[in-house]
């Protein structure tokens, strides 16, 4: 079997550790990655959790292939009660700590409680070490990867780790990997900041060795032919995602100017080949075929490198608050990832500040700006003291809702339950609309994207709510079982596309499934989440973009005009919950739970609240 069948629960507070064995029927229902994690989450943290108190816990699961030879399967996620959000979250990275982390043995690491002190985990021999790295205080992540691995003596250890960010719970504080990977949304890094946990390094030298080989082998010389033939694949592989730059700006889809819907008319200087004239090397996760990340030096402001700019820095750092400069975005991105924050949503901030600024709601000089910085200078300023909480910064590390309230902007705001827009204007997309929408952390890109679909003629444009709703559902549920087993999207598409993703399941775990059984398994998990976030409180009235958005239409390029209209949410709304079987305000109905077999994960749930 290659399941290891067994996790790691750390207590943190005890300095102690132990050793569990998993049901084989949890592992068949929810597999690894995200549906593990969160199997094990939703029945131990009450809802009603604070995020940032002991009594939250932090859930790290590799996917169920992470640590094979399969291609793309590095990832791992990362699932807690997010402190940005206060509702479910979850987070994946690649790099390589995902497959260290299932060689050293486990399926799940559980850590709970509160260290007295800024402590470290080295996992090594089936063992645990906890030790004291008060002298890491306020060390950046690259730092931090660097310096443990000294201190350890040894260089092949992988190593996850929080910023000053993190240890100063910033809300939306990230979790960095393998020096420039990150589980970037919803506070993950705060979460670890409460507990006073600052790093985790693993050495793992445990085979996984599949239930059946031969037929594992079969079925991955099978995927990877069936990778090599996606038409997505060579454009990926050359460009990266700064290559949705030029498409996204000529087809009206670019955020720009803090939301604003109009134009940013210095979009060709920070797309693909801006970019490329830096680039110092390409890099790869473990097991890639596509090696999509390229390696960046920002030699104009702070000298470091590092993994992208990727497509969402670039929208939310560079076109939302009119920085046309790609080393200034570089900047700006290499600062978030030392300090361990997400740069959507440090760039969602930025760009409220700057468009209060020029709306002349607040003086500039209250952000400790002048007119004597130019726009990265303005903004690497705006990113220390929010990490750091000096002064105003406070206010800036509690998110973009709070920043917005207190510059009386409120409703402008671009999130959905907290959680911010990603580099996607949802008026020119019904589909996006619906995805940001429904995303079960909040406004997130990656649970589903219909905006290829509509561009294609899949289907209806995104003027059109017809098919909407249907389309996103199928896919979110397809996504999160696609998060179970640790494998890209990039090469794979979002979701189970092929048989031979659950041909090699199979031969991998020694346990048949079929891909209609394993988007069930996702749309189980999608339940899960959802129960967990209604009983935090979520429920229709979340379920909205900012009105901002909504009355606000775009006022550039093919998407001039458009909006998603209240009606037209309401609309796409009432077809989404029937389809997935939850009641008129989004709650899963008992029928449905029954169907799916979680009534036991329900009461669980419901019962913390009695």
């Amino acid at each position: 079997m290659a399941w290891c069948k067994k996790l790691l629960r750390i207590d943190m507070k005890r300095s102690s550790f132990s050793f569990e064995s998993i049901p084989d029927e949890i592992l068949q229902k929810y597999i690894g990655g995200k549906g593990l994690g969160t199997a094990y989450f939703v029945k131990e943290v009450p809802p009603k959790t604070d995020p940032l108190d002991p009594e939250n816990s932090i859930y790290v699961a590799p996917g169920a292939f992470s640590g094979s030879p399969a291609p793309a399967s590095s990832r791992f996620h990362v699932v807690t009660k997010s402190p940005l959000t206060n509702i479910y979250l979850d987070g994946s990275s690649g790099g390589h700590f995902g497959p260290e982390l299932r060689a050293f043995g486990i399926d799940l690491l559980i850590i709970e409680g509160k260290a007295e002190k800024l402590t470290g985990l080295y996992l090594q021999n089936d063992s645990v070490t906890f030790l004291d790295v008060s002298d890491y205080t306020g060390l950046g992540i690259y730092d931090t990867e660097k310096r443990i691995r000294e201190q350890l003596k040894d260089s092949r250890i992988r190593v996850t780790s929080i910023g000053e960010a993190g240890e100063r719970m910033v809300k939306f504080a990230c979790l960095g990997n393998d020096f420039s990977r990150n589980i970037g949304r919803g506070g993950v890094g705060a979460v670890f900041g409460s507990k006073n946990l600052k790093l985790i390094a693993v050495k793992g030298a445990k085979d996984i060795v599949p239930s059946q080989p031969e037929y594992f082998i079969s079925a991955m010389k099978k995927t990877s032919q069936w990778i090599a033939s996606n038409p997505w694949v060579p454009g990926t592989r050359a460009n990266g995602t700064p290559g949705n730059v030029d498409a996204m700006n000529e087809l009206g889809i670019l955020p720009a100017w803090n939301f604003s819907g109009k134009e940013f008319k210095g979009a060709e200087k920070i797309n693909h080949v801006a970019i490329e004239s830096k680039l110092v090397r390409r890099l790869s996760c473990a097991n890639c075929p596509v090696s999509c990340s390229k390696g960046y030096r920002d030699s104009t402001y702070t000298g470091g490198e590092m993994e992208g700019p990727e497509f969402e820095t670039l929208c939310l750092l560079g076109s939302n608050i009119g920085l046309d400069d790609p080393q200034g975005i570089a900047a700006l991105n290499y600062l978030c990832n030392q300090f361990g924050i997400d740069t959507i949503t440090t760039g969602a901030i930025s760009g409220l500040v700057f468009d209060a600024i020029r709306r002349g709601l607040v003086d500039k000089k209250i952000f400790g700006l002048s007119d004597s910085m130019n726009l990265t200078e303005q903004g690497m300023h705006l990113i220390s003291i929010m990490c750091k909480r000096e002064g105003i910064g406070d206010i800036l590390a509690q998110g973009s809702k709070v920043v917005a309230e207190y510059l009386n902007m409120a409703g402008e705001a671009p999130e959905v339950k907290g959680l911010d827009l990603a580099g996607y204007d949802p008026r020119s997309s019904t589909g996006m609309s619906l995805a940001y929408q429904t995303s079960d952390r909040g406004a997130c890109h990656l649970r589903s994207f219909p905006i290829g679909r509509e561009l294609s003629g899949v289907l209806e444009p995104g003027d059109s709510t017809v098919g909407k709703a249907a389309f996103v559902s199928t896919q979110q549920n397809a996504k999160a079982a696609e998060e179970c087993l640790g494998i890209c999207q990039f090469p794979y598409g979002i979701g189970i596309n092929d048989s031979c993703i659950t041909e090699m399941l199979t031969a991998f775990v020694g346990y048949e499934y079929t891909v209609e059984a394993l988007v069930e398994t996702g749309e189980r998990i999608w339940n899960l989440s959802r129960l967990f976030s209604n009983a935090c409180g979520i429920s229709r009235k979340d379920d909205y973009l900012p009105e901002k958005i909504t009355n606000n239409p775009m006022q550039y390029g093919p998407s001039n005009g458009r909006r998603v209209t209240q009606e037209m949410q309401d609309q796409m709304l009432d077809e989404y919950y029937e389809l997935r079987g939850w009641d008129n305000n989004g709650i899963p109905t008992a029928d449905r739970l029954e169907q799916l077999l979680m009534t036991k994960e329900a009461e669980i749930i419901y019962g913390f609240s009695d």
